[in-house]
């Protein structure tokens, strides 16, 4: 997840007043993956936000449908517990290698859901012993302002406390990308990128 940066191609900001609480800030923007169709699944995050963060009471899900891994990448906080649910008529066995998260979920068949906490910071990329085409990664992260993009790359981050923060990304194949960033009360900063090695 943590790879050596410098991806970047252009980045703009504007502060802008759009819909955002009185005393909290958002960001919205795009990113483009460069000679790529789609600019799916880019995790941006923050870093350098002061607090203690804990996870929602409700699980996450990764399903396993027709021999996928939906969704391909999850973005959590650290100490989430994720579900692993079988929709398939076959047995899985999701297993992770990861420094972040070693496990193995032992094989089960279908309308079985497993679960697997994760509680240090990092890339734990899935895989499954009885299929080896399939991949999916849990991208595990200290707070909860991040956002993962859509297939045109747009993604929204809301509800975030002003100050100035590290933003960066992370994707599959792409280094990772930062720079600073202001994000203040009551505006939306709009930032665009462009993930070219």
């Amino acid at each position: 997840m943590f790879k050596s940066l410098y991806c970047l191609i252009f980045s703009i900001l504007i502060a802008v007043p759009v819909f955002a609480g009185e005393n909290t800030g958002s960001i919205s923007g795009e990113v483009k993956i460069f000679r790529a169709r789609r600019s799916a699944d880019v995790v941006v995050y923050l870093t350098d936000v002061p607090g203690t963060f804990k996870p929602g009471q409700n699980h996450p899900k990764i399903d396993q449908k027709n021999l996928i891994f939906m969704p391909h990448v999850l973005p959590v906080v650290v100490g989430t517990t994720v579900d692993f649910a079988n929709n398939d008529n076959v047995k899985h066995n999701i297993y992770s290698p990861a420094k972040a998260k070693k496990f193995n979920l032992g094989t089960y068949g279908k309308d079985v859901i497993k679960q697997e906490t994760f509680d240090k910071e990092g890339e734990v990329a899935l895989a499954c012993n009885v299929h080896a085409e399939m991949s999916a990664y849990i991208v595990v992260l200290h707070n909860p302002y991040f956002a993962k993009t859509e297939n045109d790359g747009k993604f929204t981050m809301g509800n975030i406390p002003p100050g100035q923060y590290t933003l960066k990304t992370w994707h599959e194949k792409k280094r990772p990308y930062e720079q600073k960033i202001t994000v203040e009360a009551g505006k939306t900063t709009e930032i665009k990128i462009e993930l070219k090695r």
